[in-house]
């Protein structure tokens, strides 16, 4: 377990800088861009998104496999080539039917900056193809500087913009840039393996291929079906209401989610890392163990920020970002218990590989897909987006526990004690913030409000520190990385 705090260590408090300036930053962009700005680039992420996942046809999920580094690097390779010829047919299609793309995305205007679009597959591909097998050599601190790199270049990019034009080019612009400053900081990071990748050949790229062809016929579609499920408000918002509206939900999700997705994708990550090698025998381990303290970490950490979205949504949301964009703050609520079991599934939900259950993973994810379609259309068809988002965070919620369990199952853990570690700090969150509850009754001030937050967040911690030794050790010792980097 050491090793394993030691890792999640390297790859949080590495990015850890860089995202709390990404969030800093984030009320100077909503000041500057307008939602109908936020919503068209909403859009082009949520297209490029989908084309990122499925340019890889999940092969890279096989890099963190194979017993050998050269098999390994073979996977790398026969991704790599993948990525470039989705990127190279989607450059054909966005120049051949802009406006078609853009009729059916229901955004006008996106066509101009449809070009962008097989630039940004092609990086993001490489993006995750280089953290997976930088992951494979426990070199987090890598992973950990490409974040910074990319979260800080973009956001200074699209800072910079409106210099000389305020539209949704300087988001997406700076978005593309992003990702290919890390894709060079990486391969820099990555050139001491030189001697394995050149034992690379196309024929024993065929045969990891064909070994691991479970991902592309099974966790390919699994993975893009579960890819799309959270795009779909993107694109339902922008067919029954408008971009506005997407703009709204994108800075709802965006916000509640970069801080979240920070511990996710680190604890993710290193949590797959370790359990590939304990399946695979290469190091001492309970797997048992590992997935229940790690559960139990992600819902001590996340249950309480959670808690303070539902009572001041709104309000923080207006004073962060300005008034105009309160809305996001009634979206923030209605989003909280889905955006909650997601982040303690995401990290688990790599179990679907190690145990090799990808049919189980794709059925569970179309059947996801297709709850969520119906759900935002009938809200669409029929009520208001908060009515629609209502139905989809619903839906999300009834899927998600159901996919909790049923990891946890395979893992040989009791899902009653699971269900009790939750109530627990269900219990202590609620009880803590029975102050704010109070003020919000009485309408007082936010200044104040929000100075008992302040106050009230650390006691929170506090006392699940003192019940929990191995978080307090892992929280004592993210303290002292933060404090040798500044």
């Amino acid at each position: 377990m050491s090793n394993f705090i030691s890792n999640v260590l390297k790859l949080v408090s590495g990015s850890v800088t860089s995202q709390i300036l990404g969030i800093l930053l984030v009320p100077l962009i909503t000041r500057i861009y307008s939602p109908d700005d936020l919503g068209v680039f909403q859009l082009f992420v949520s297209v490029s998104g989908i084309l990122v996942i499925f340019s890889t046809f999940s092969y890279q999920f096989a890099i963190m496999l194979p017993k050998t580094e050269e098999d390994s690097a073979n996977v790398v390779f026969l991704c790599s080539i993948l990525v470039t010829l989705i990127s190279l047919l989607t450059a054909v299609a966005v120049m051949i039917f802009p406006q078609g793309i853009e009729d059916i995305l229901n955004a006008p205007g996106i066509s101009k900056y449809l070009i962008y679009l097989p630039v940004i597959v092609f990086f993001n591909g490489l993006f995750f193809v280089q953290n997976y097998w930088l992951s494979r050599k426990v070199r987090f601190g890598i992973i950990a500087g490409s974040r910074i790199l990319n979260t800080l270049s973009t956001k200074i990019f699209q800072l910079a913009a409106p210099i000389w034009s305020v539209s949704p080019l300087g988001l997406i612009a700076g978005y593309t840039v992003g990702y290919g400053f890390a894709d060079l900081f990486m391969l820099k990071g990555a050139k001491e393996d030189l001697r394995v990748f050149r034992k690379v050949s196309v024929k024993k790229i065929k045969e990891v291929a064909i070994q691991y062809k479970s991902f592309p016929l099974f966790s390919s579609w699994s993975t893009l079906a579960n890819t799309i499920s959270p795009q779909v408000p993107t694109f339902l918002l922008a067919y029954f209401y408008s971009t506005s509206v997407v703009g709204y939900f994108s800075l709802a999700n965006q916000v509640v989610n970069m801080p979240m997705g920070l511990i996710g994708t680190a604890i993710q990550q290193v949590f797959f890392q370790r359990i590939s090698e304990v399946k695979n025998g290469n190091e001492n381990g309970d797997m048992k163990i590992i997935v229940g303290e790690v559960y139990k970490k992600l819902i001590l950490i996340g249950i309480f920020p959670m808690i303070l979205l539902l009572i001041l949504g709104e309000e923080i949301f207006t004073f962060a970002f300005g008034e105009g964009w309160h809305v996001s703050g009634i979206y923030v609520k209605i989003l909280v218990p889905w955006i909650f079991l997601v982040f303690l599934s995401s990290p688990i939900s790599t179990l679907y590989s190690v145990f090799e259950k990808q049919k189980v993973w794709l059925t569970f994810s179309m059947i996801l897909l297709v709850s969520r379609v119906v759900a935002l259309a009938i809200g669409g068809m029929y009520g208001s987006p908060e009515f629609a988002l209502g139905l989809f965070s619903f839906t999300g919620v009834i899927f998600w526990l159901w996919n909790n369990a049923y990891l946890l199952n395979l893992a040989g853990i009791n899902k009653m004690e699971s269900v009790e570690i939750l109530i627990k700090y269900a219990a202590i969150g609620i009880a803590v913030s029975i102050p704010l509850i109070l003020l919000e009754i009485l309408s007082a001030n936010f200044y104040i409000i929000l100075l008992a937050a302040v106050i009230i967040t650390p006691i929170y911690y506090g006392l699940t520190l003192r019940d929990d030794p191995t978080f307090r050790k892992i929280f004592s010792a993210f303290l002292v990385s933060v404090r040798n980097k500044t």
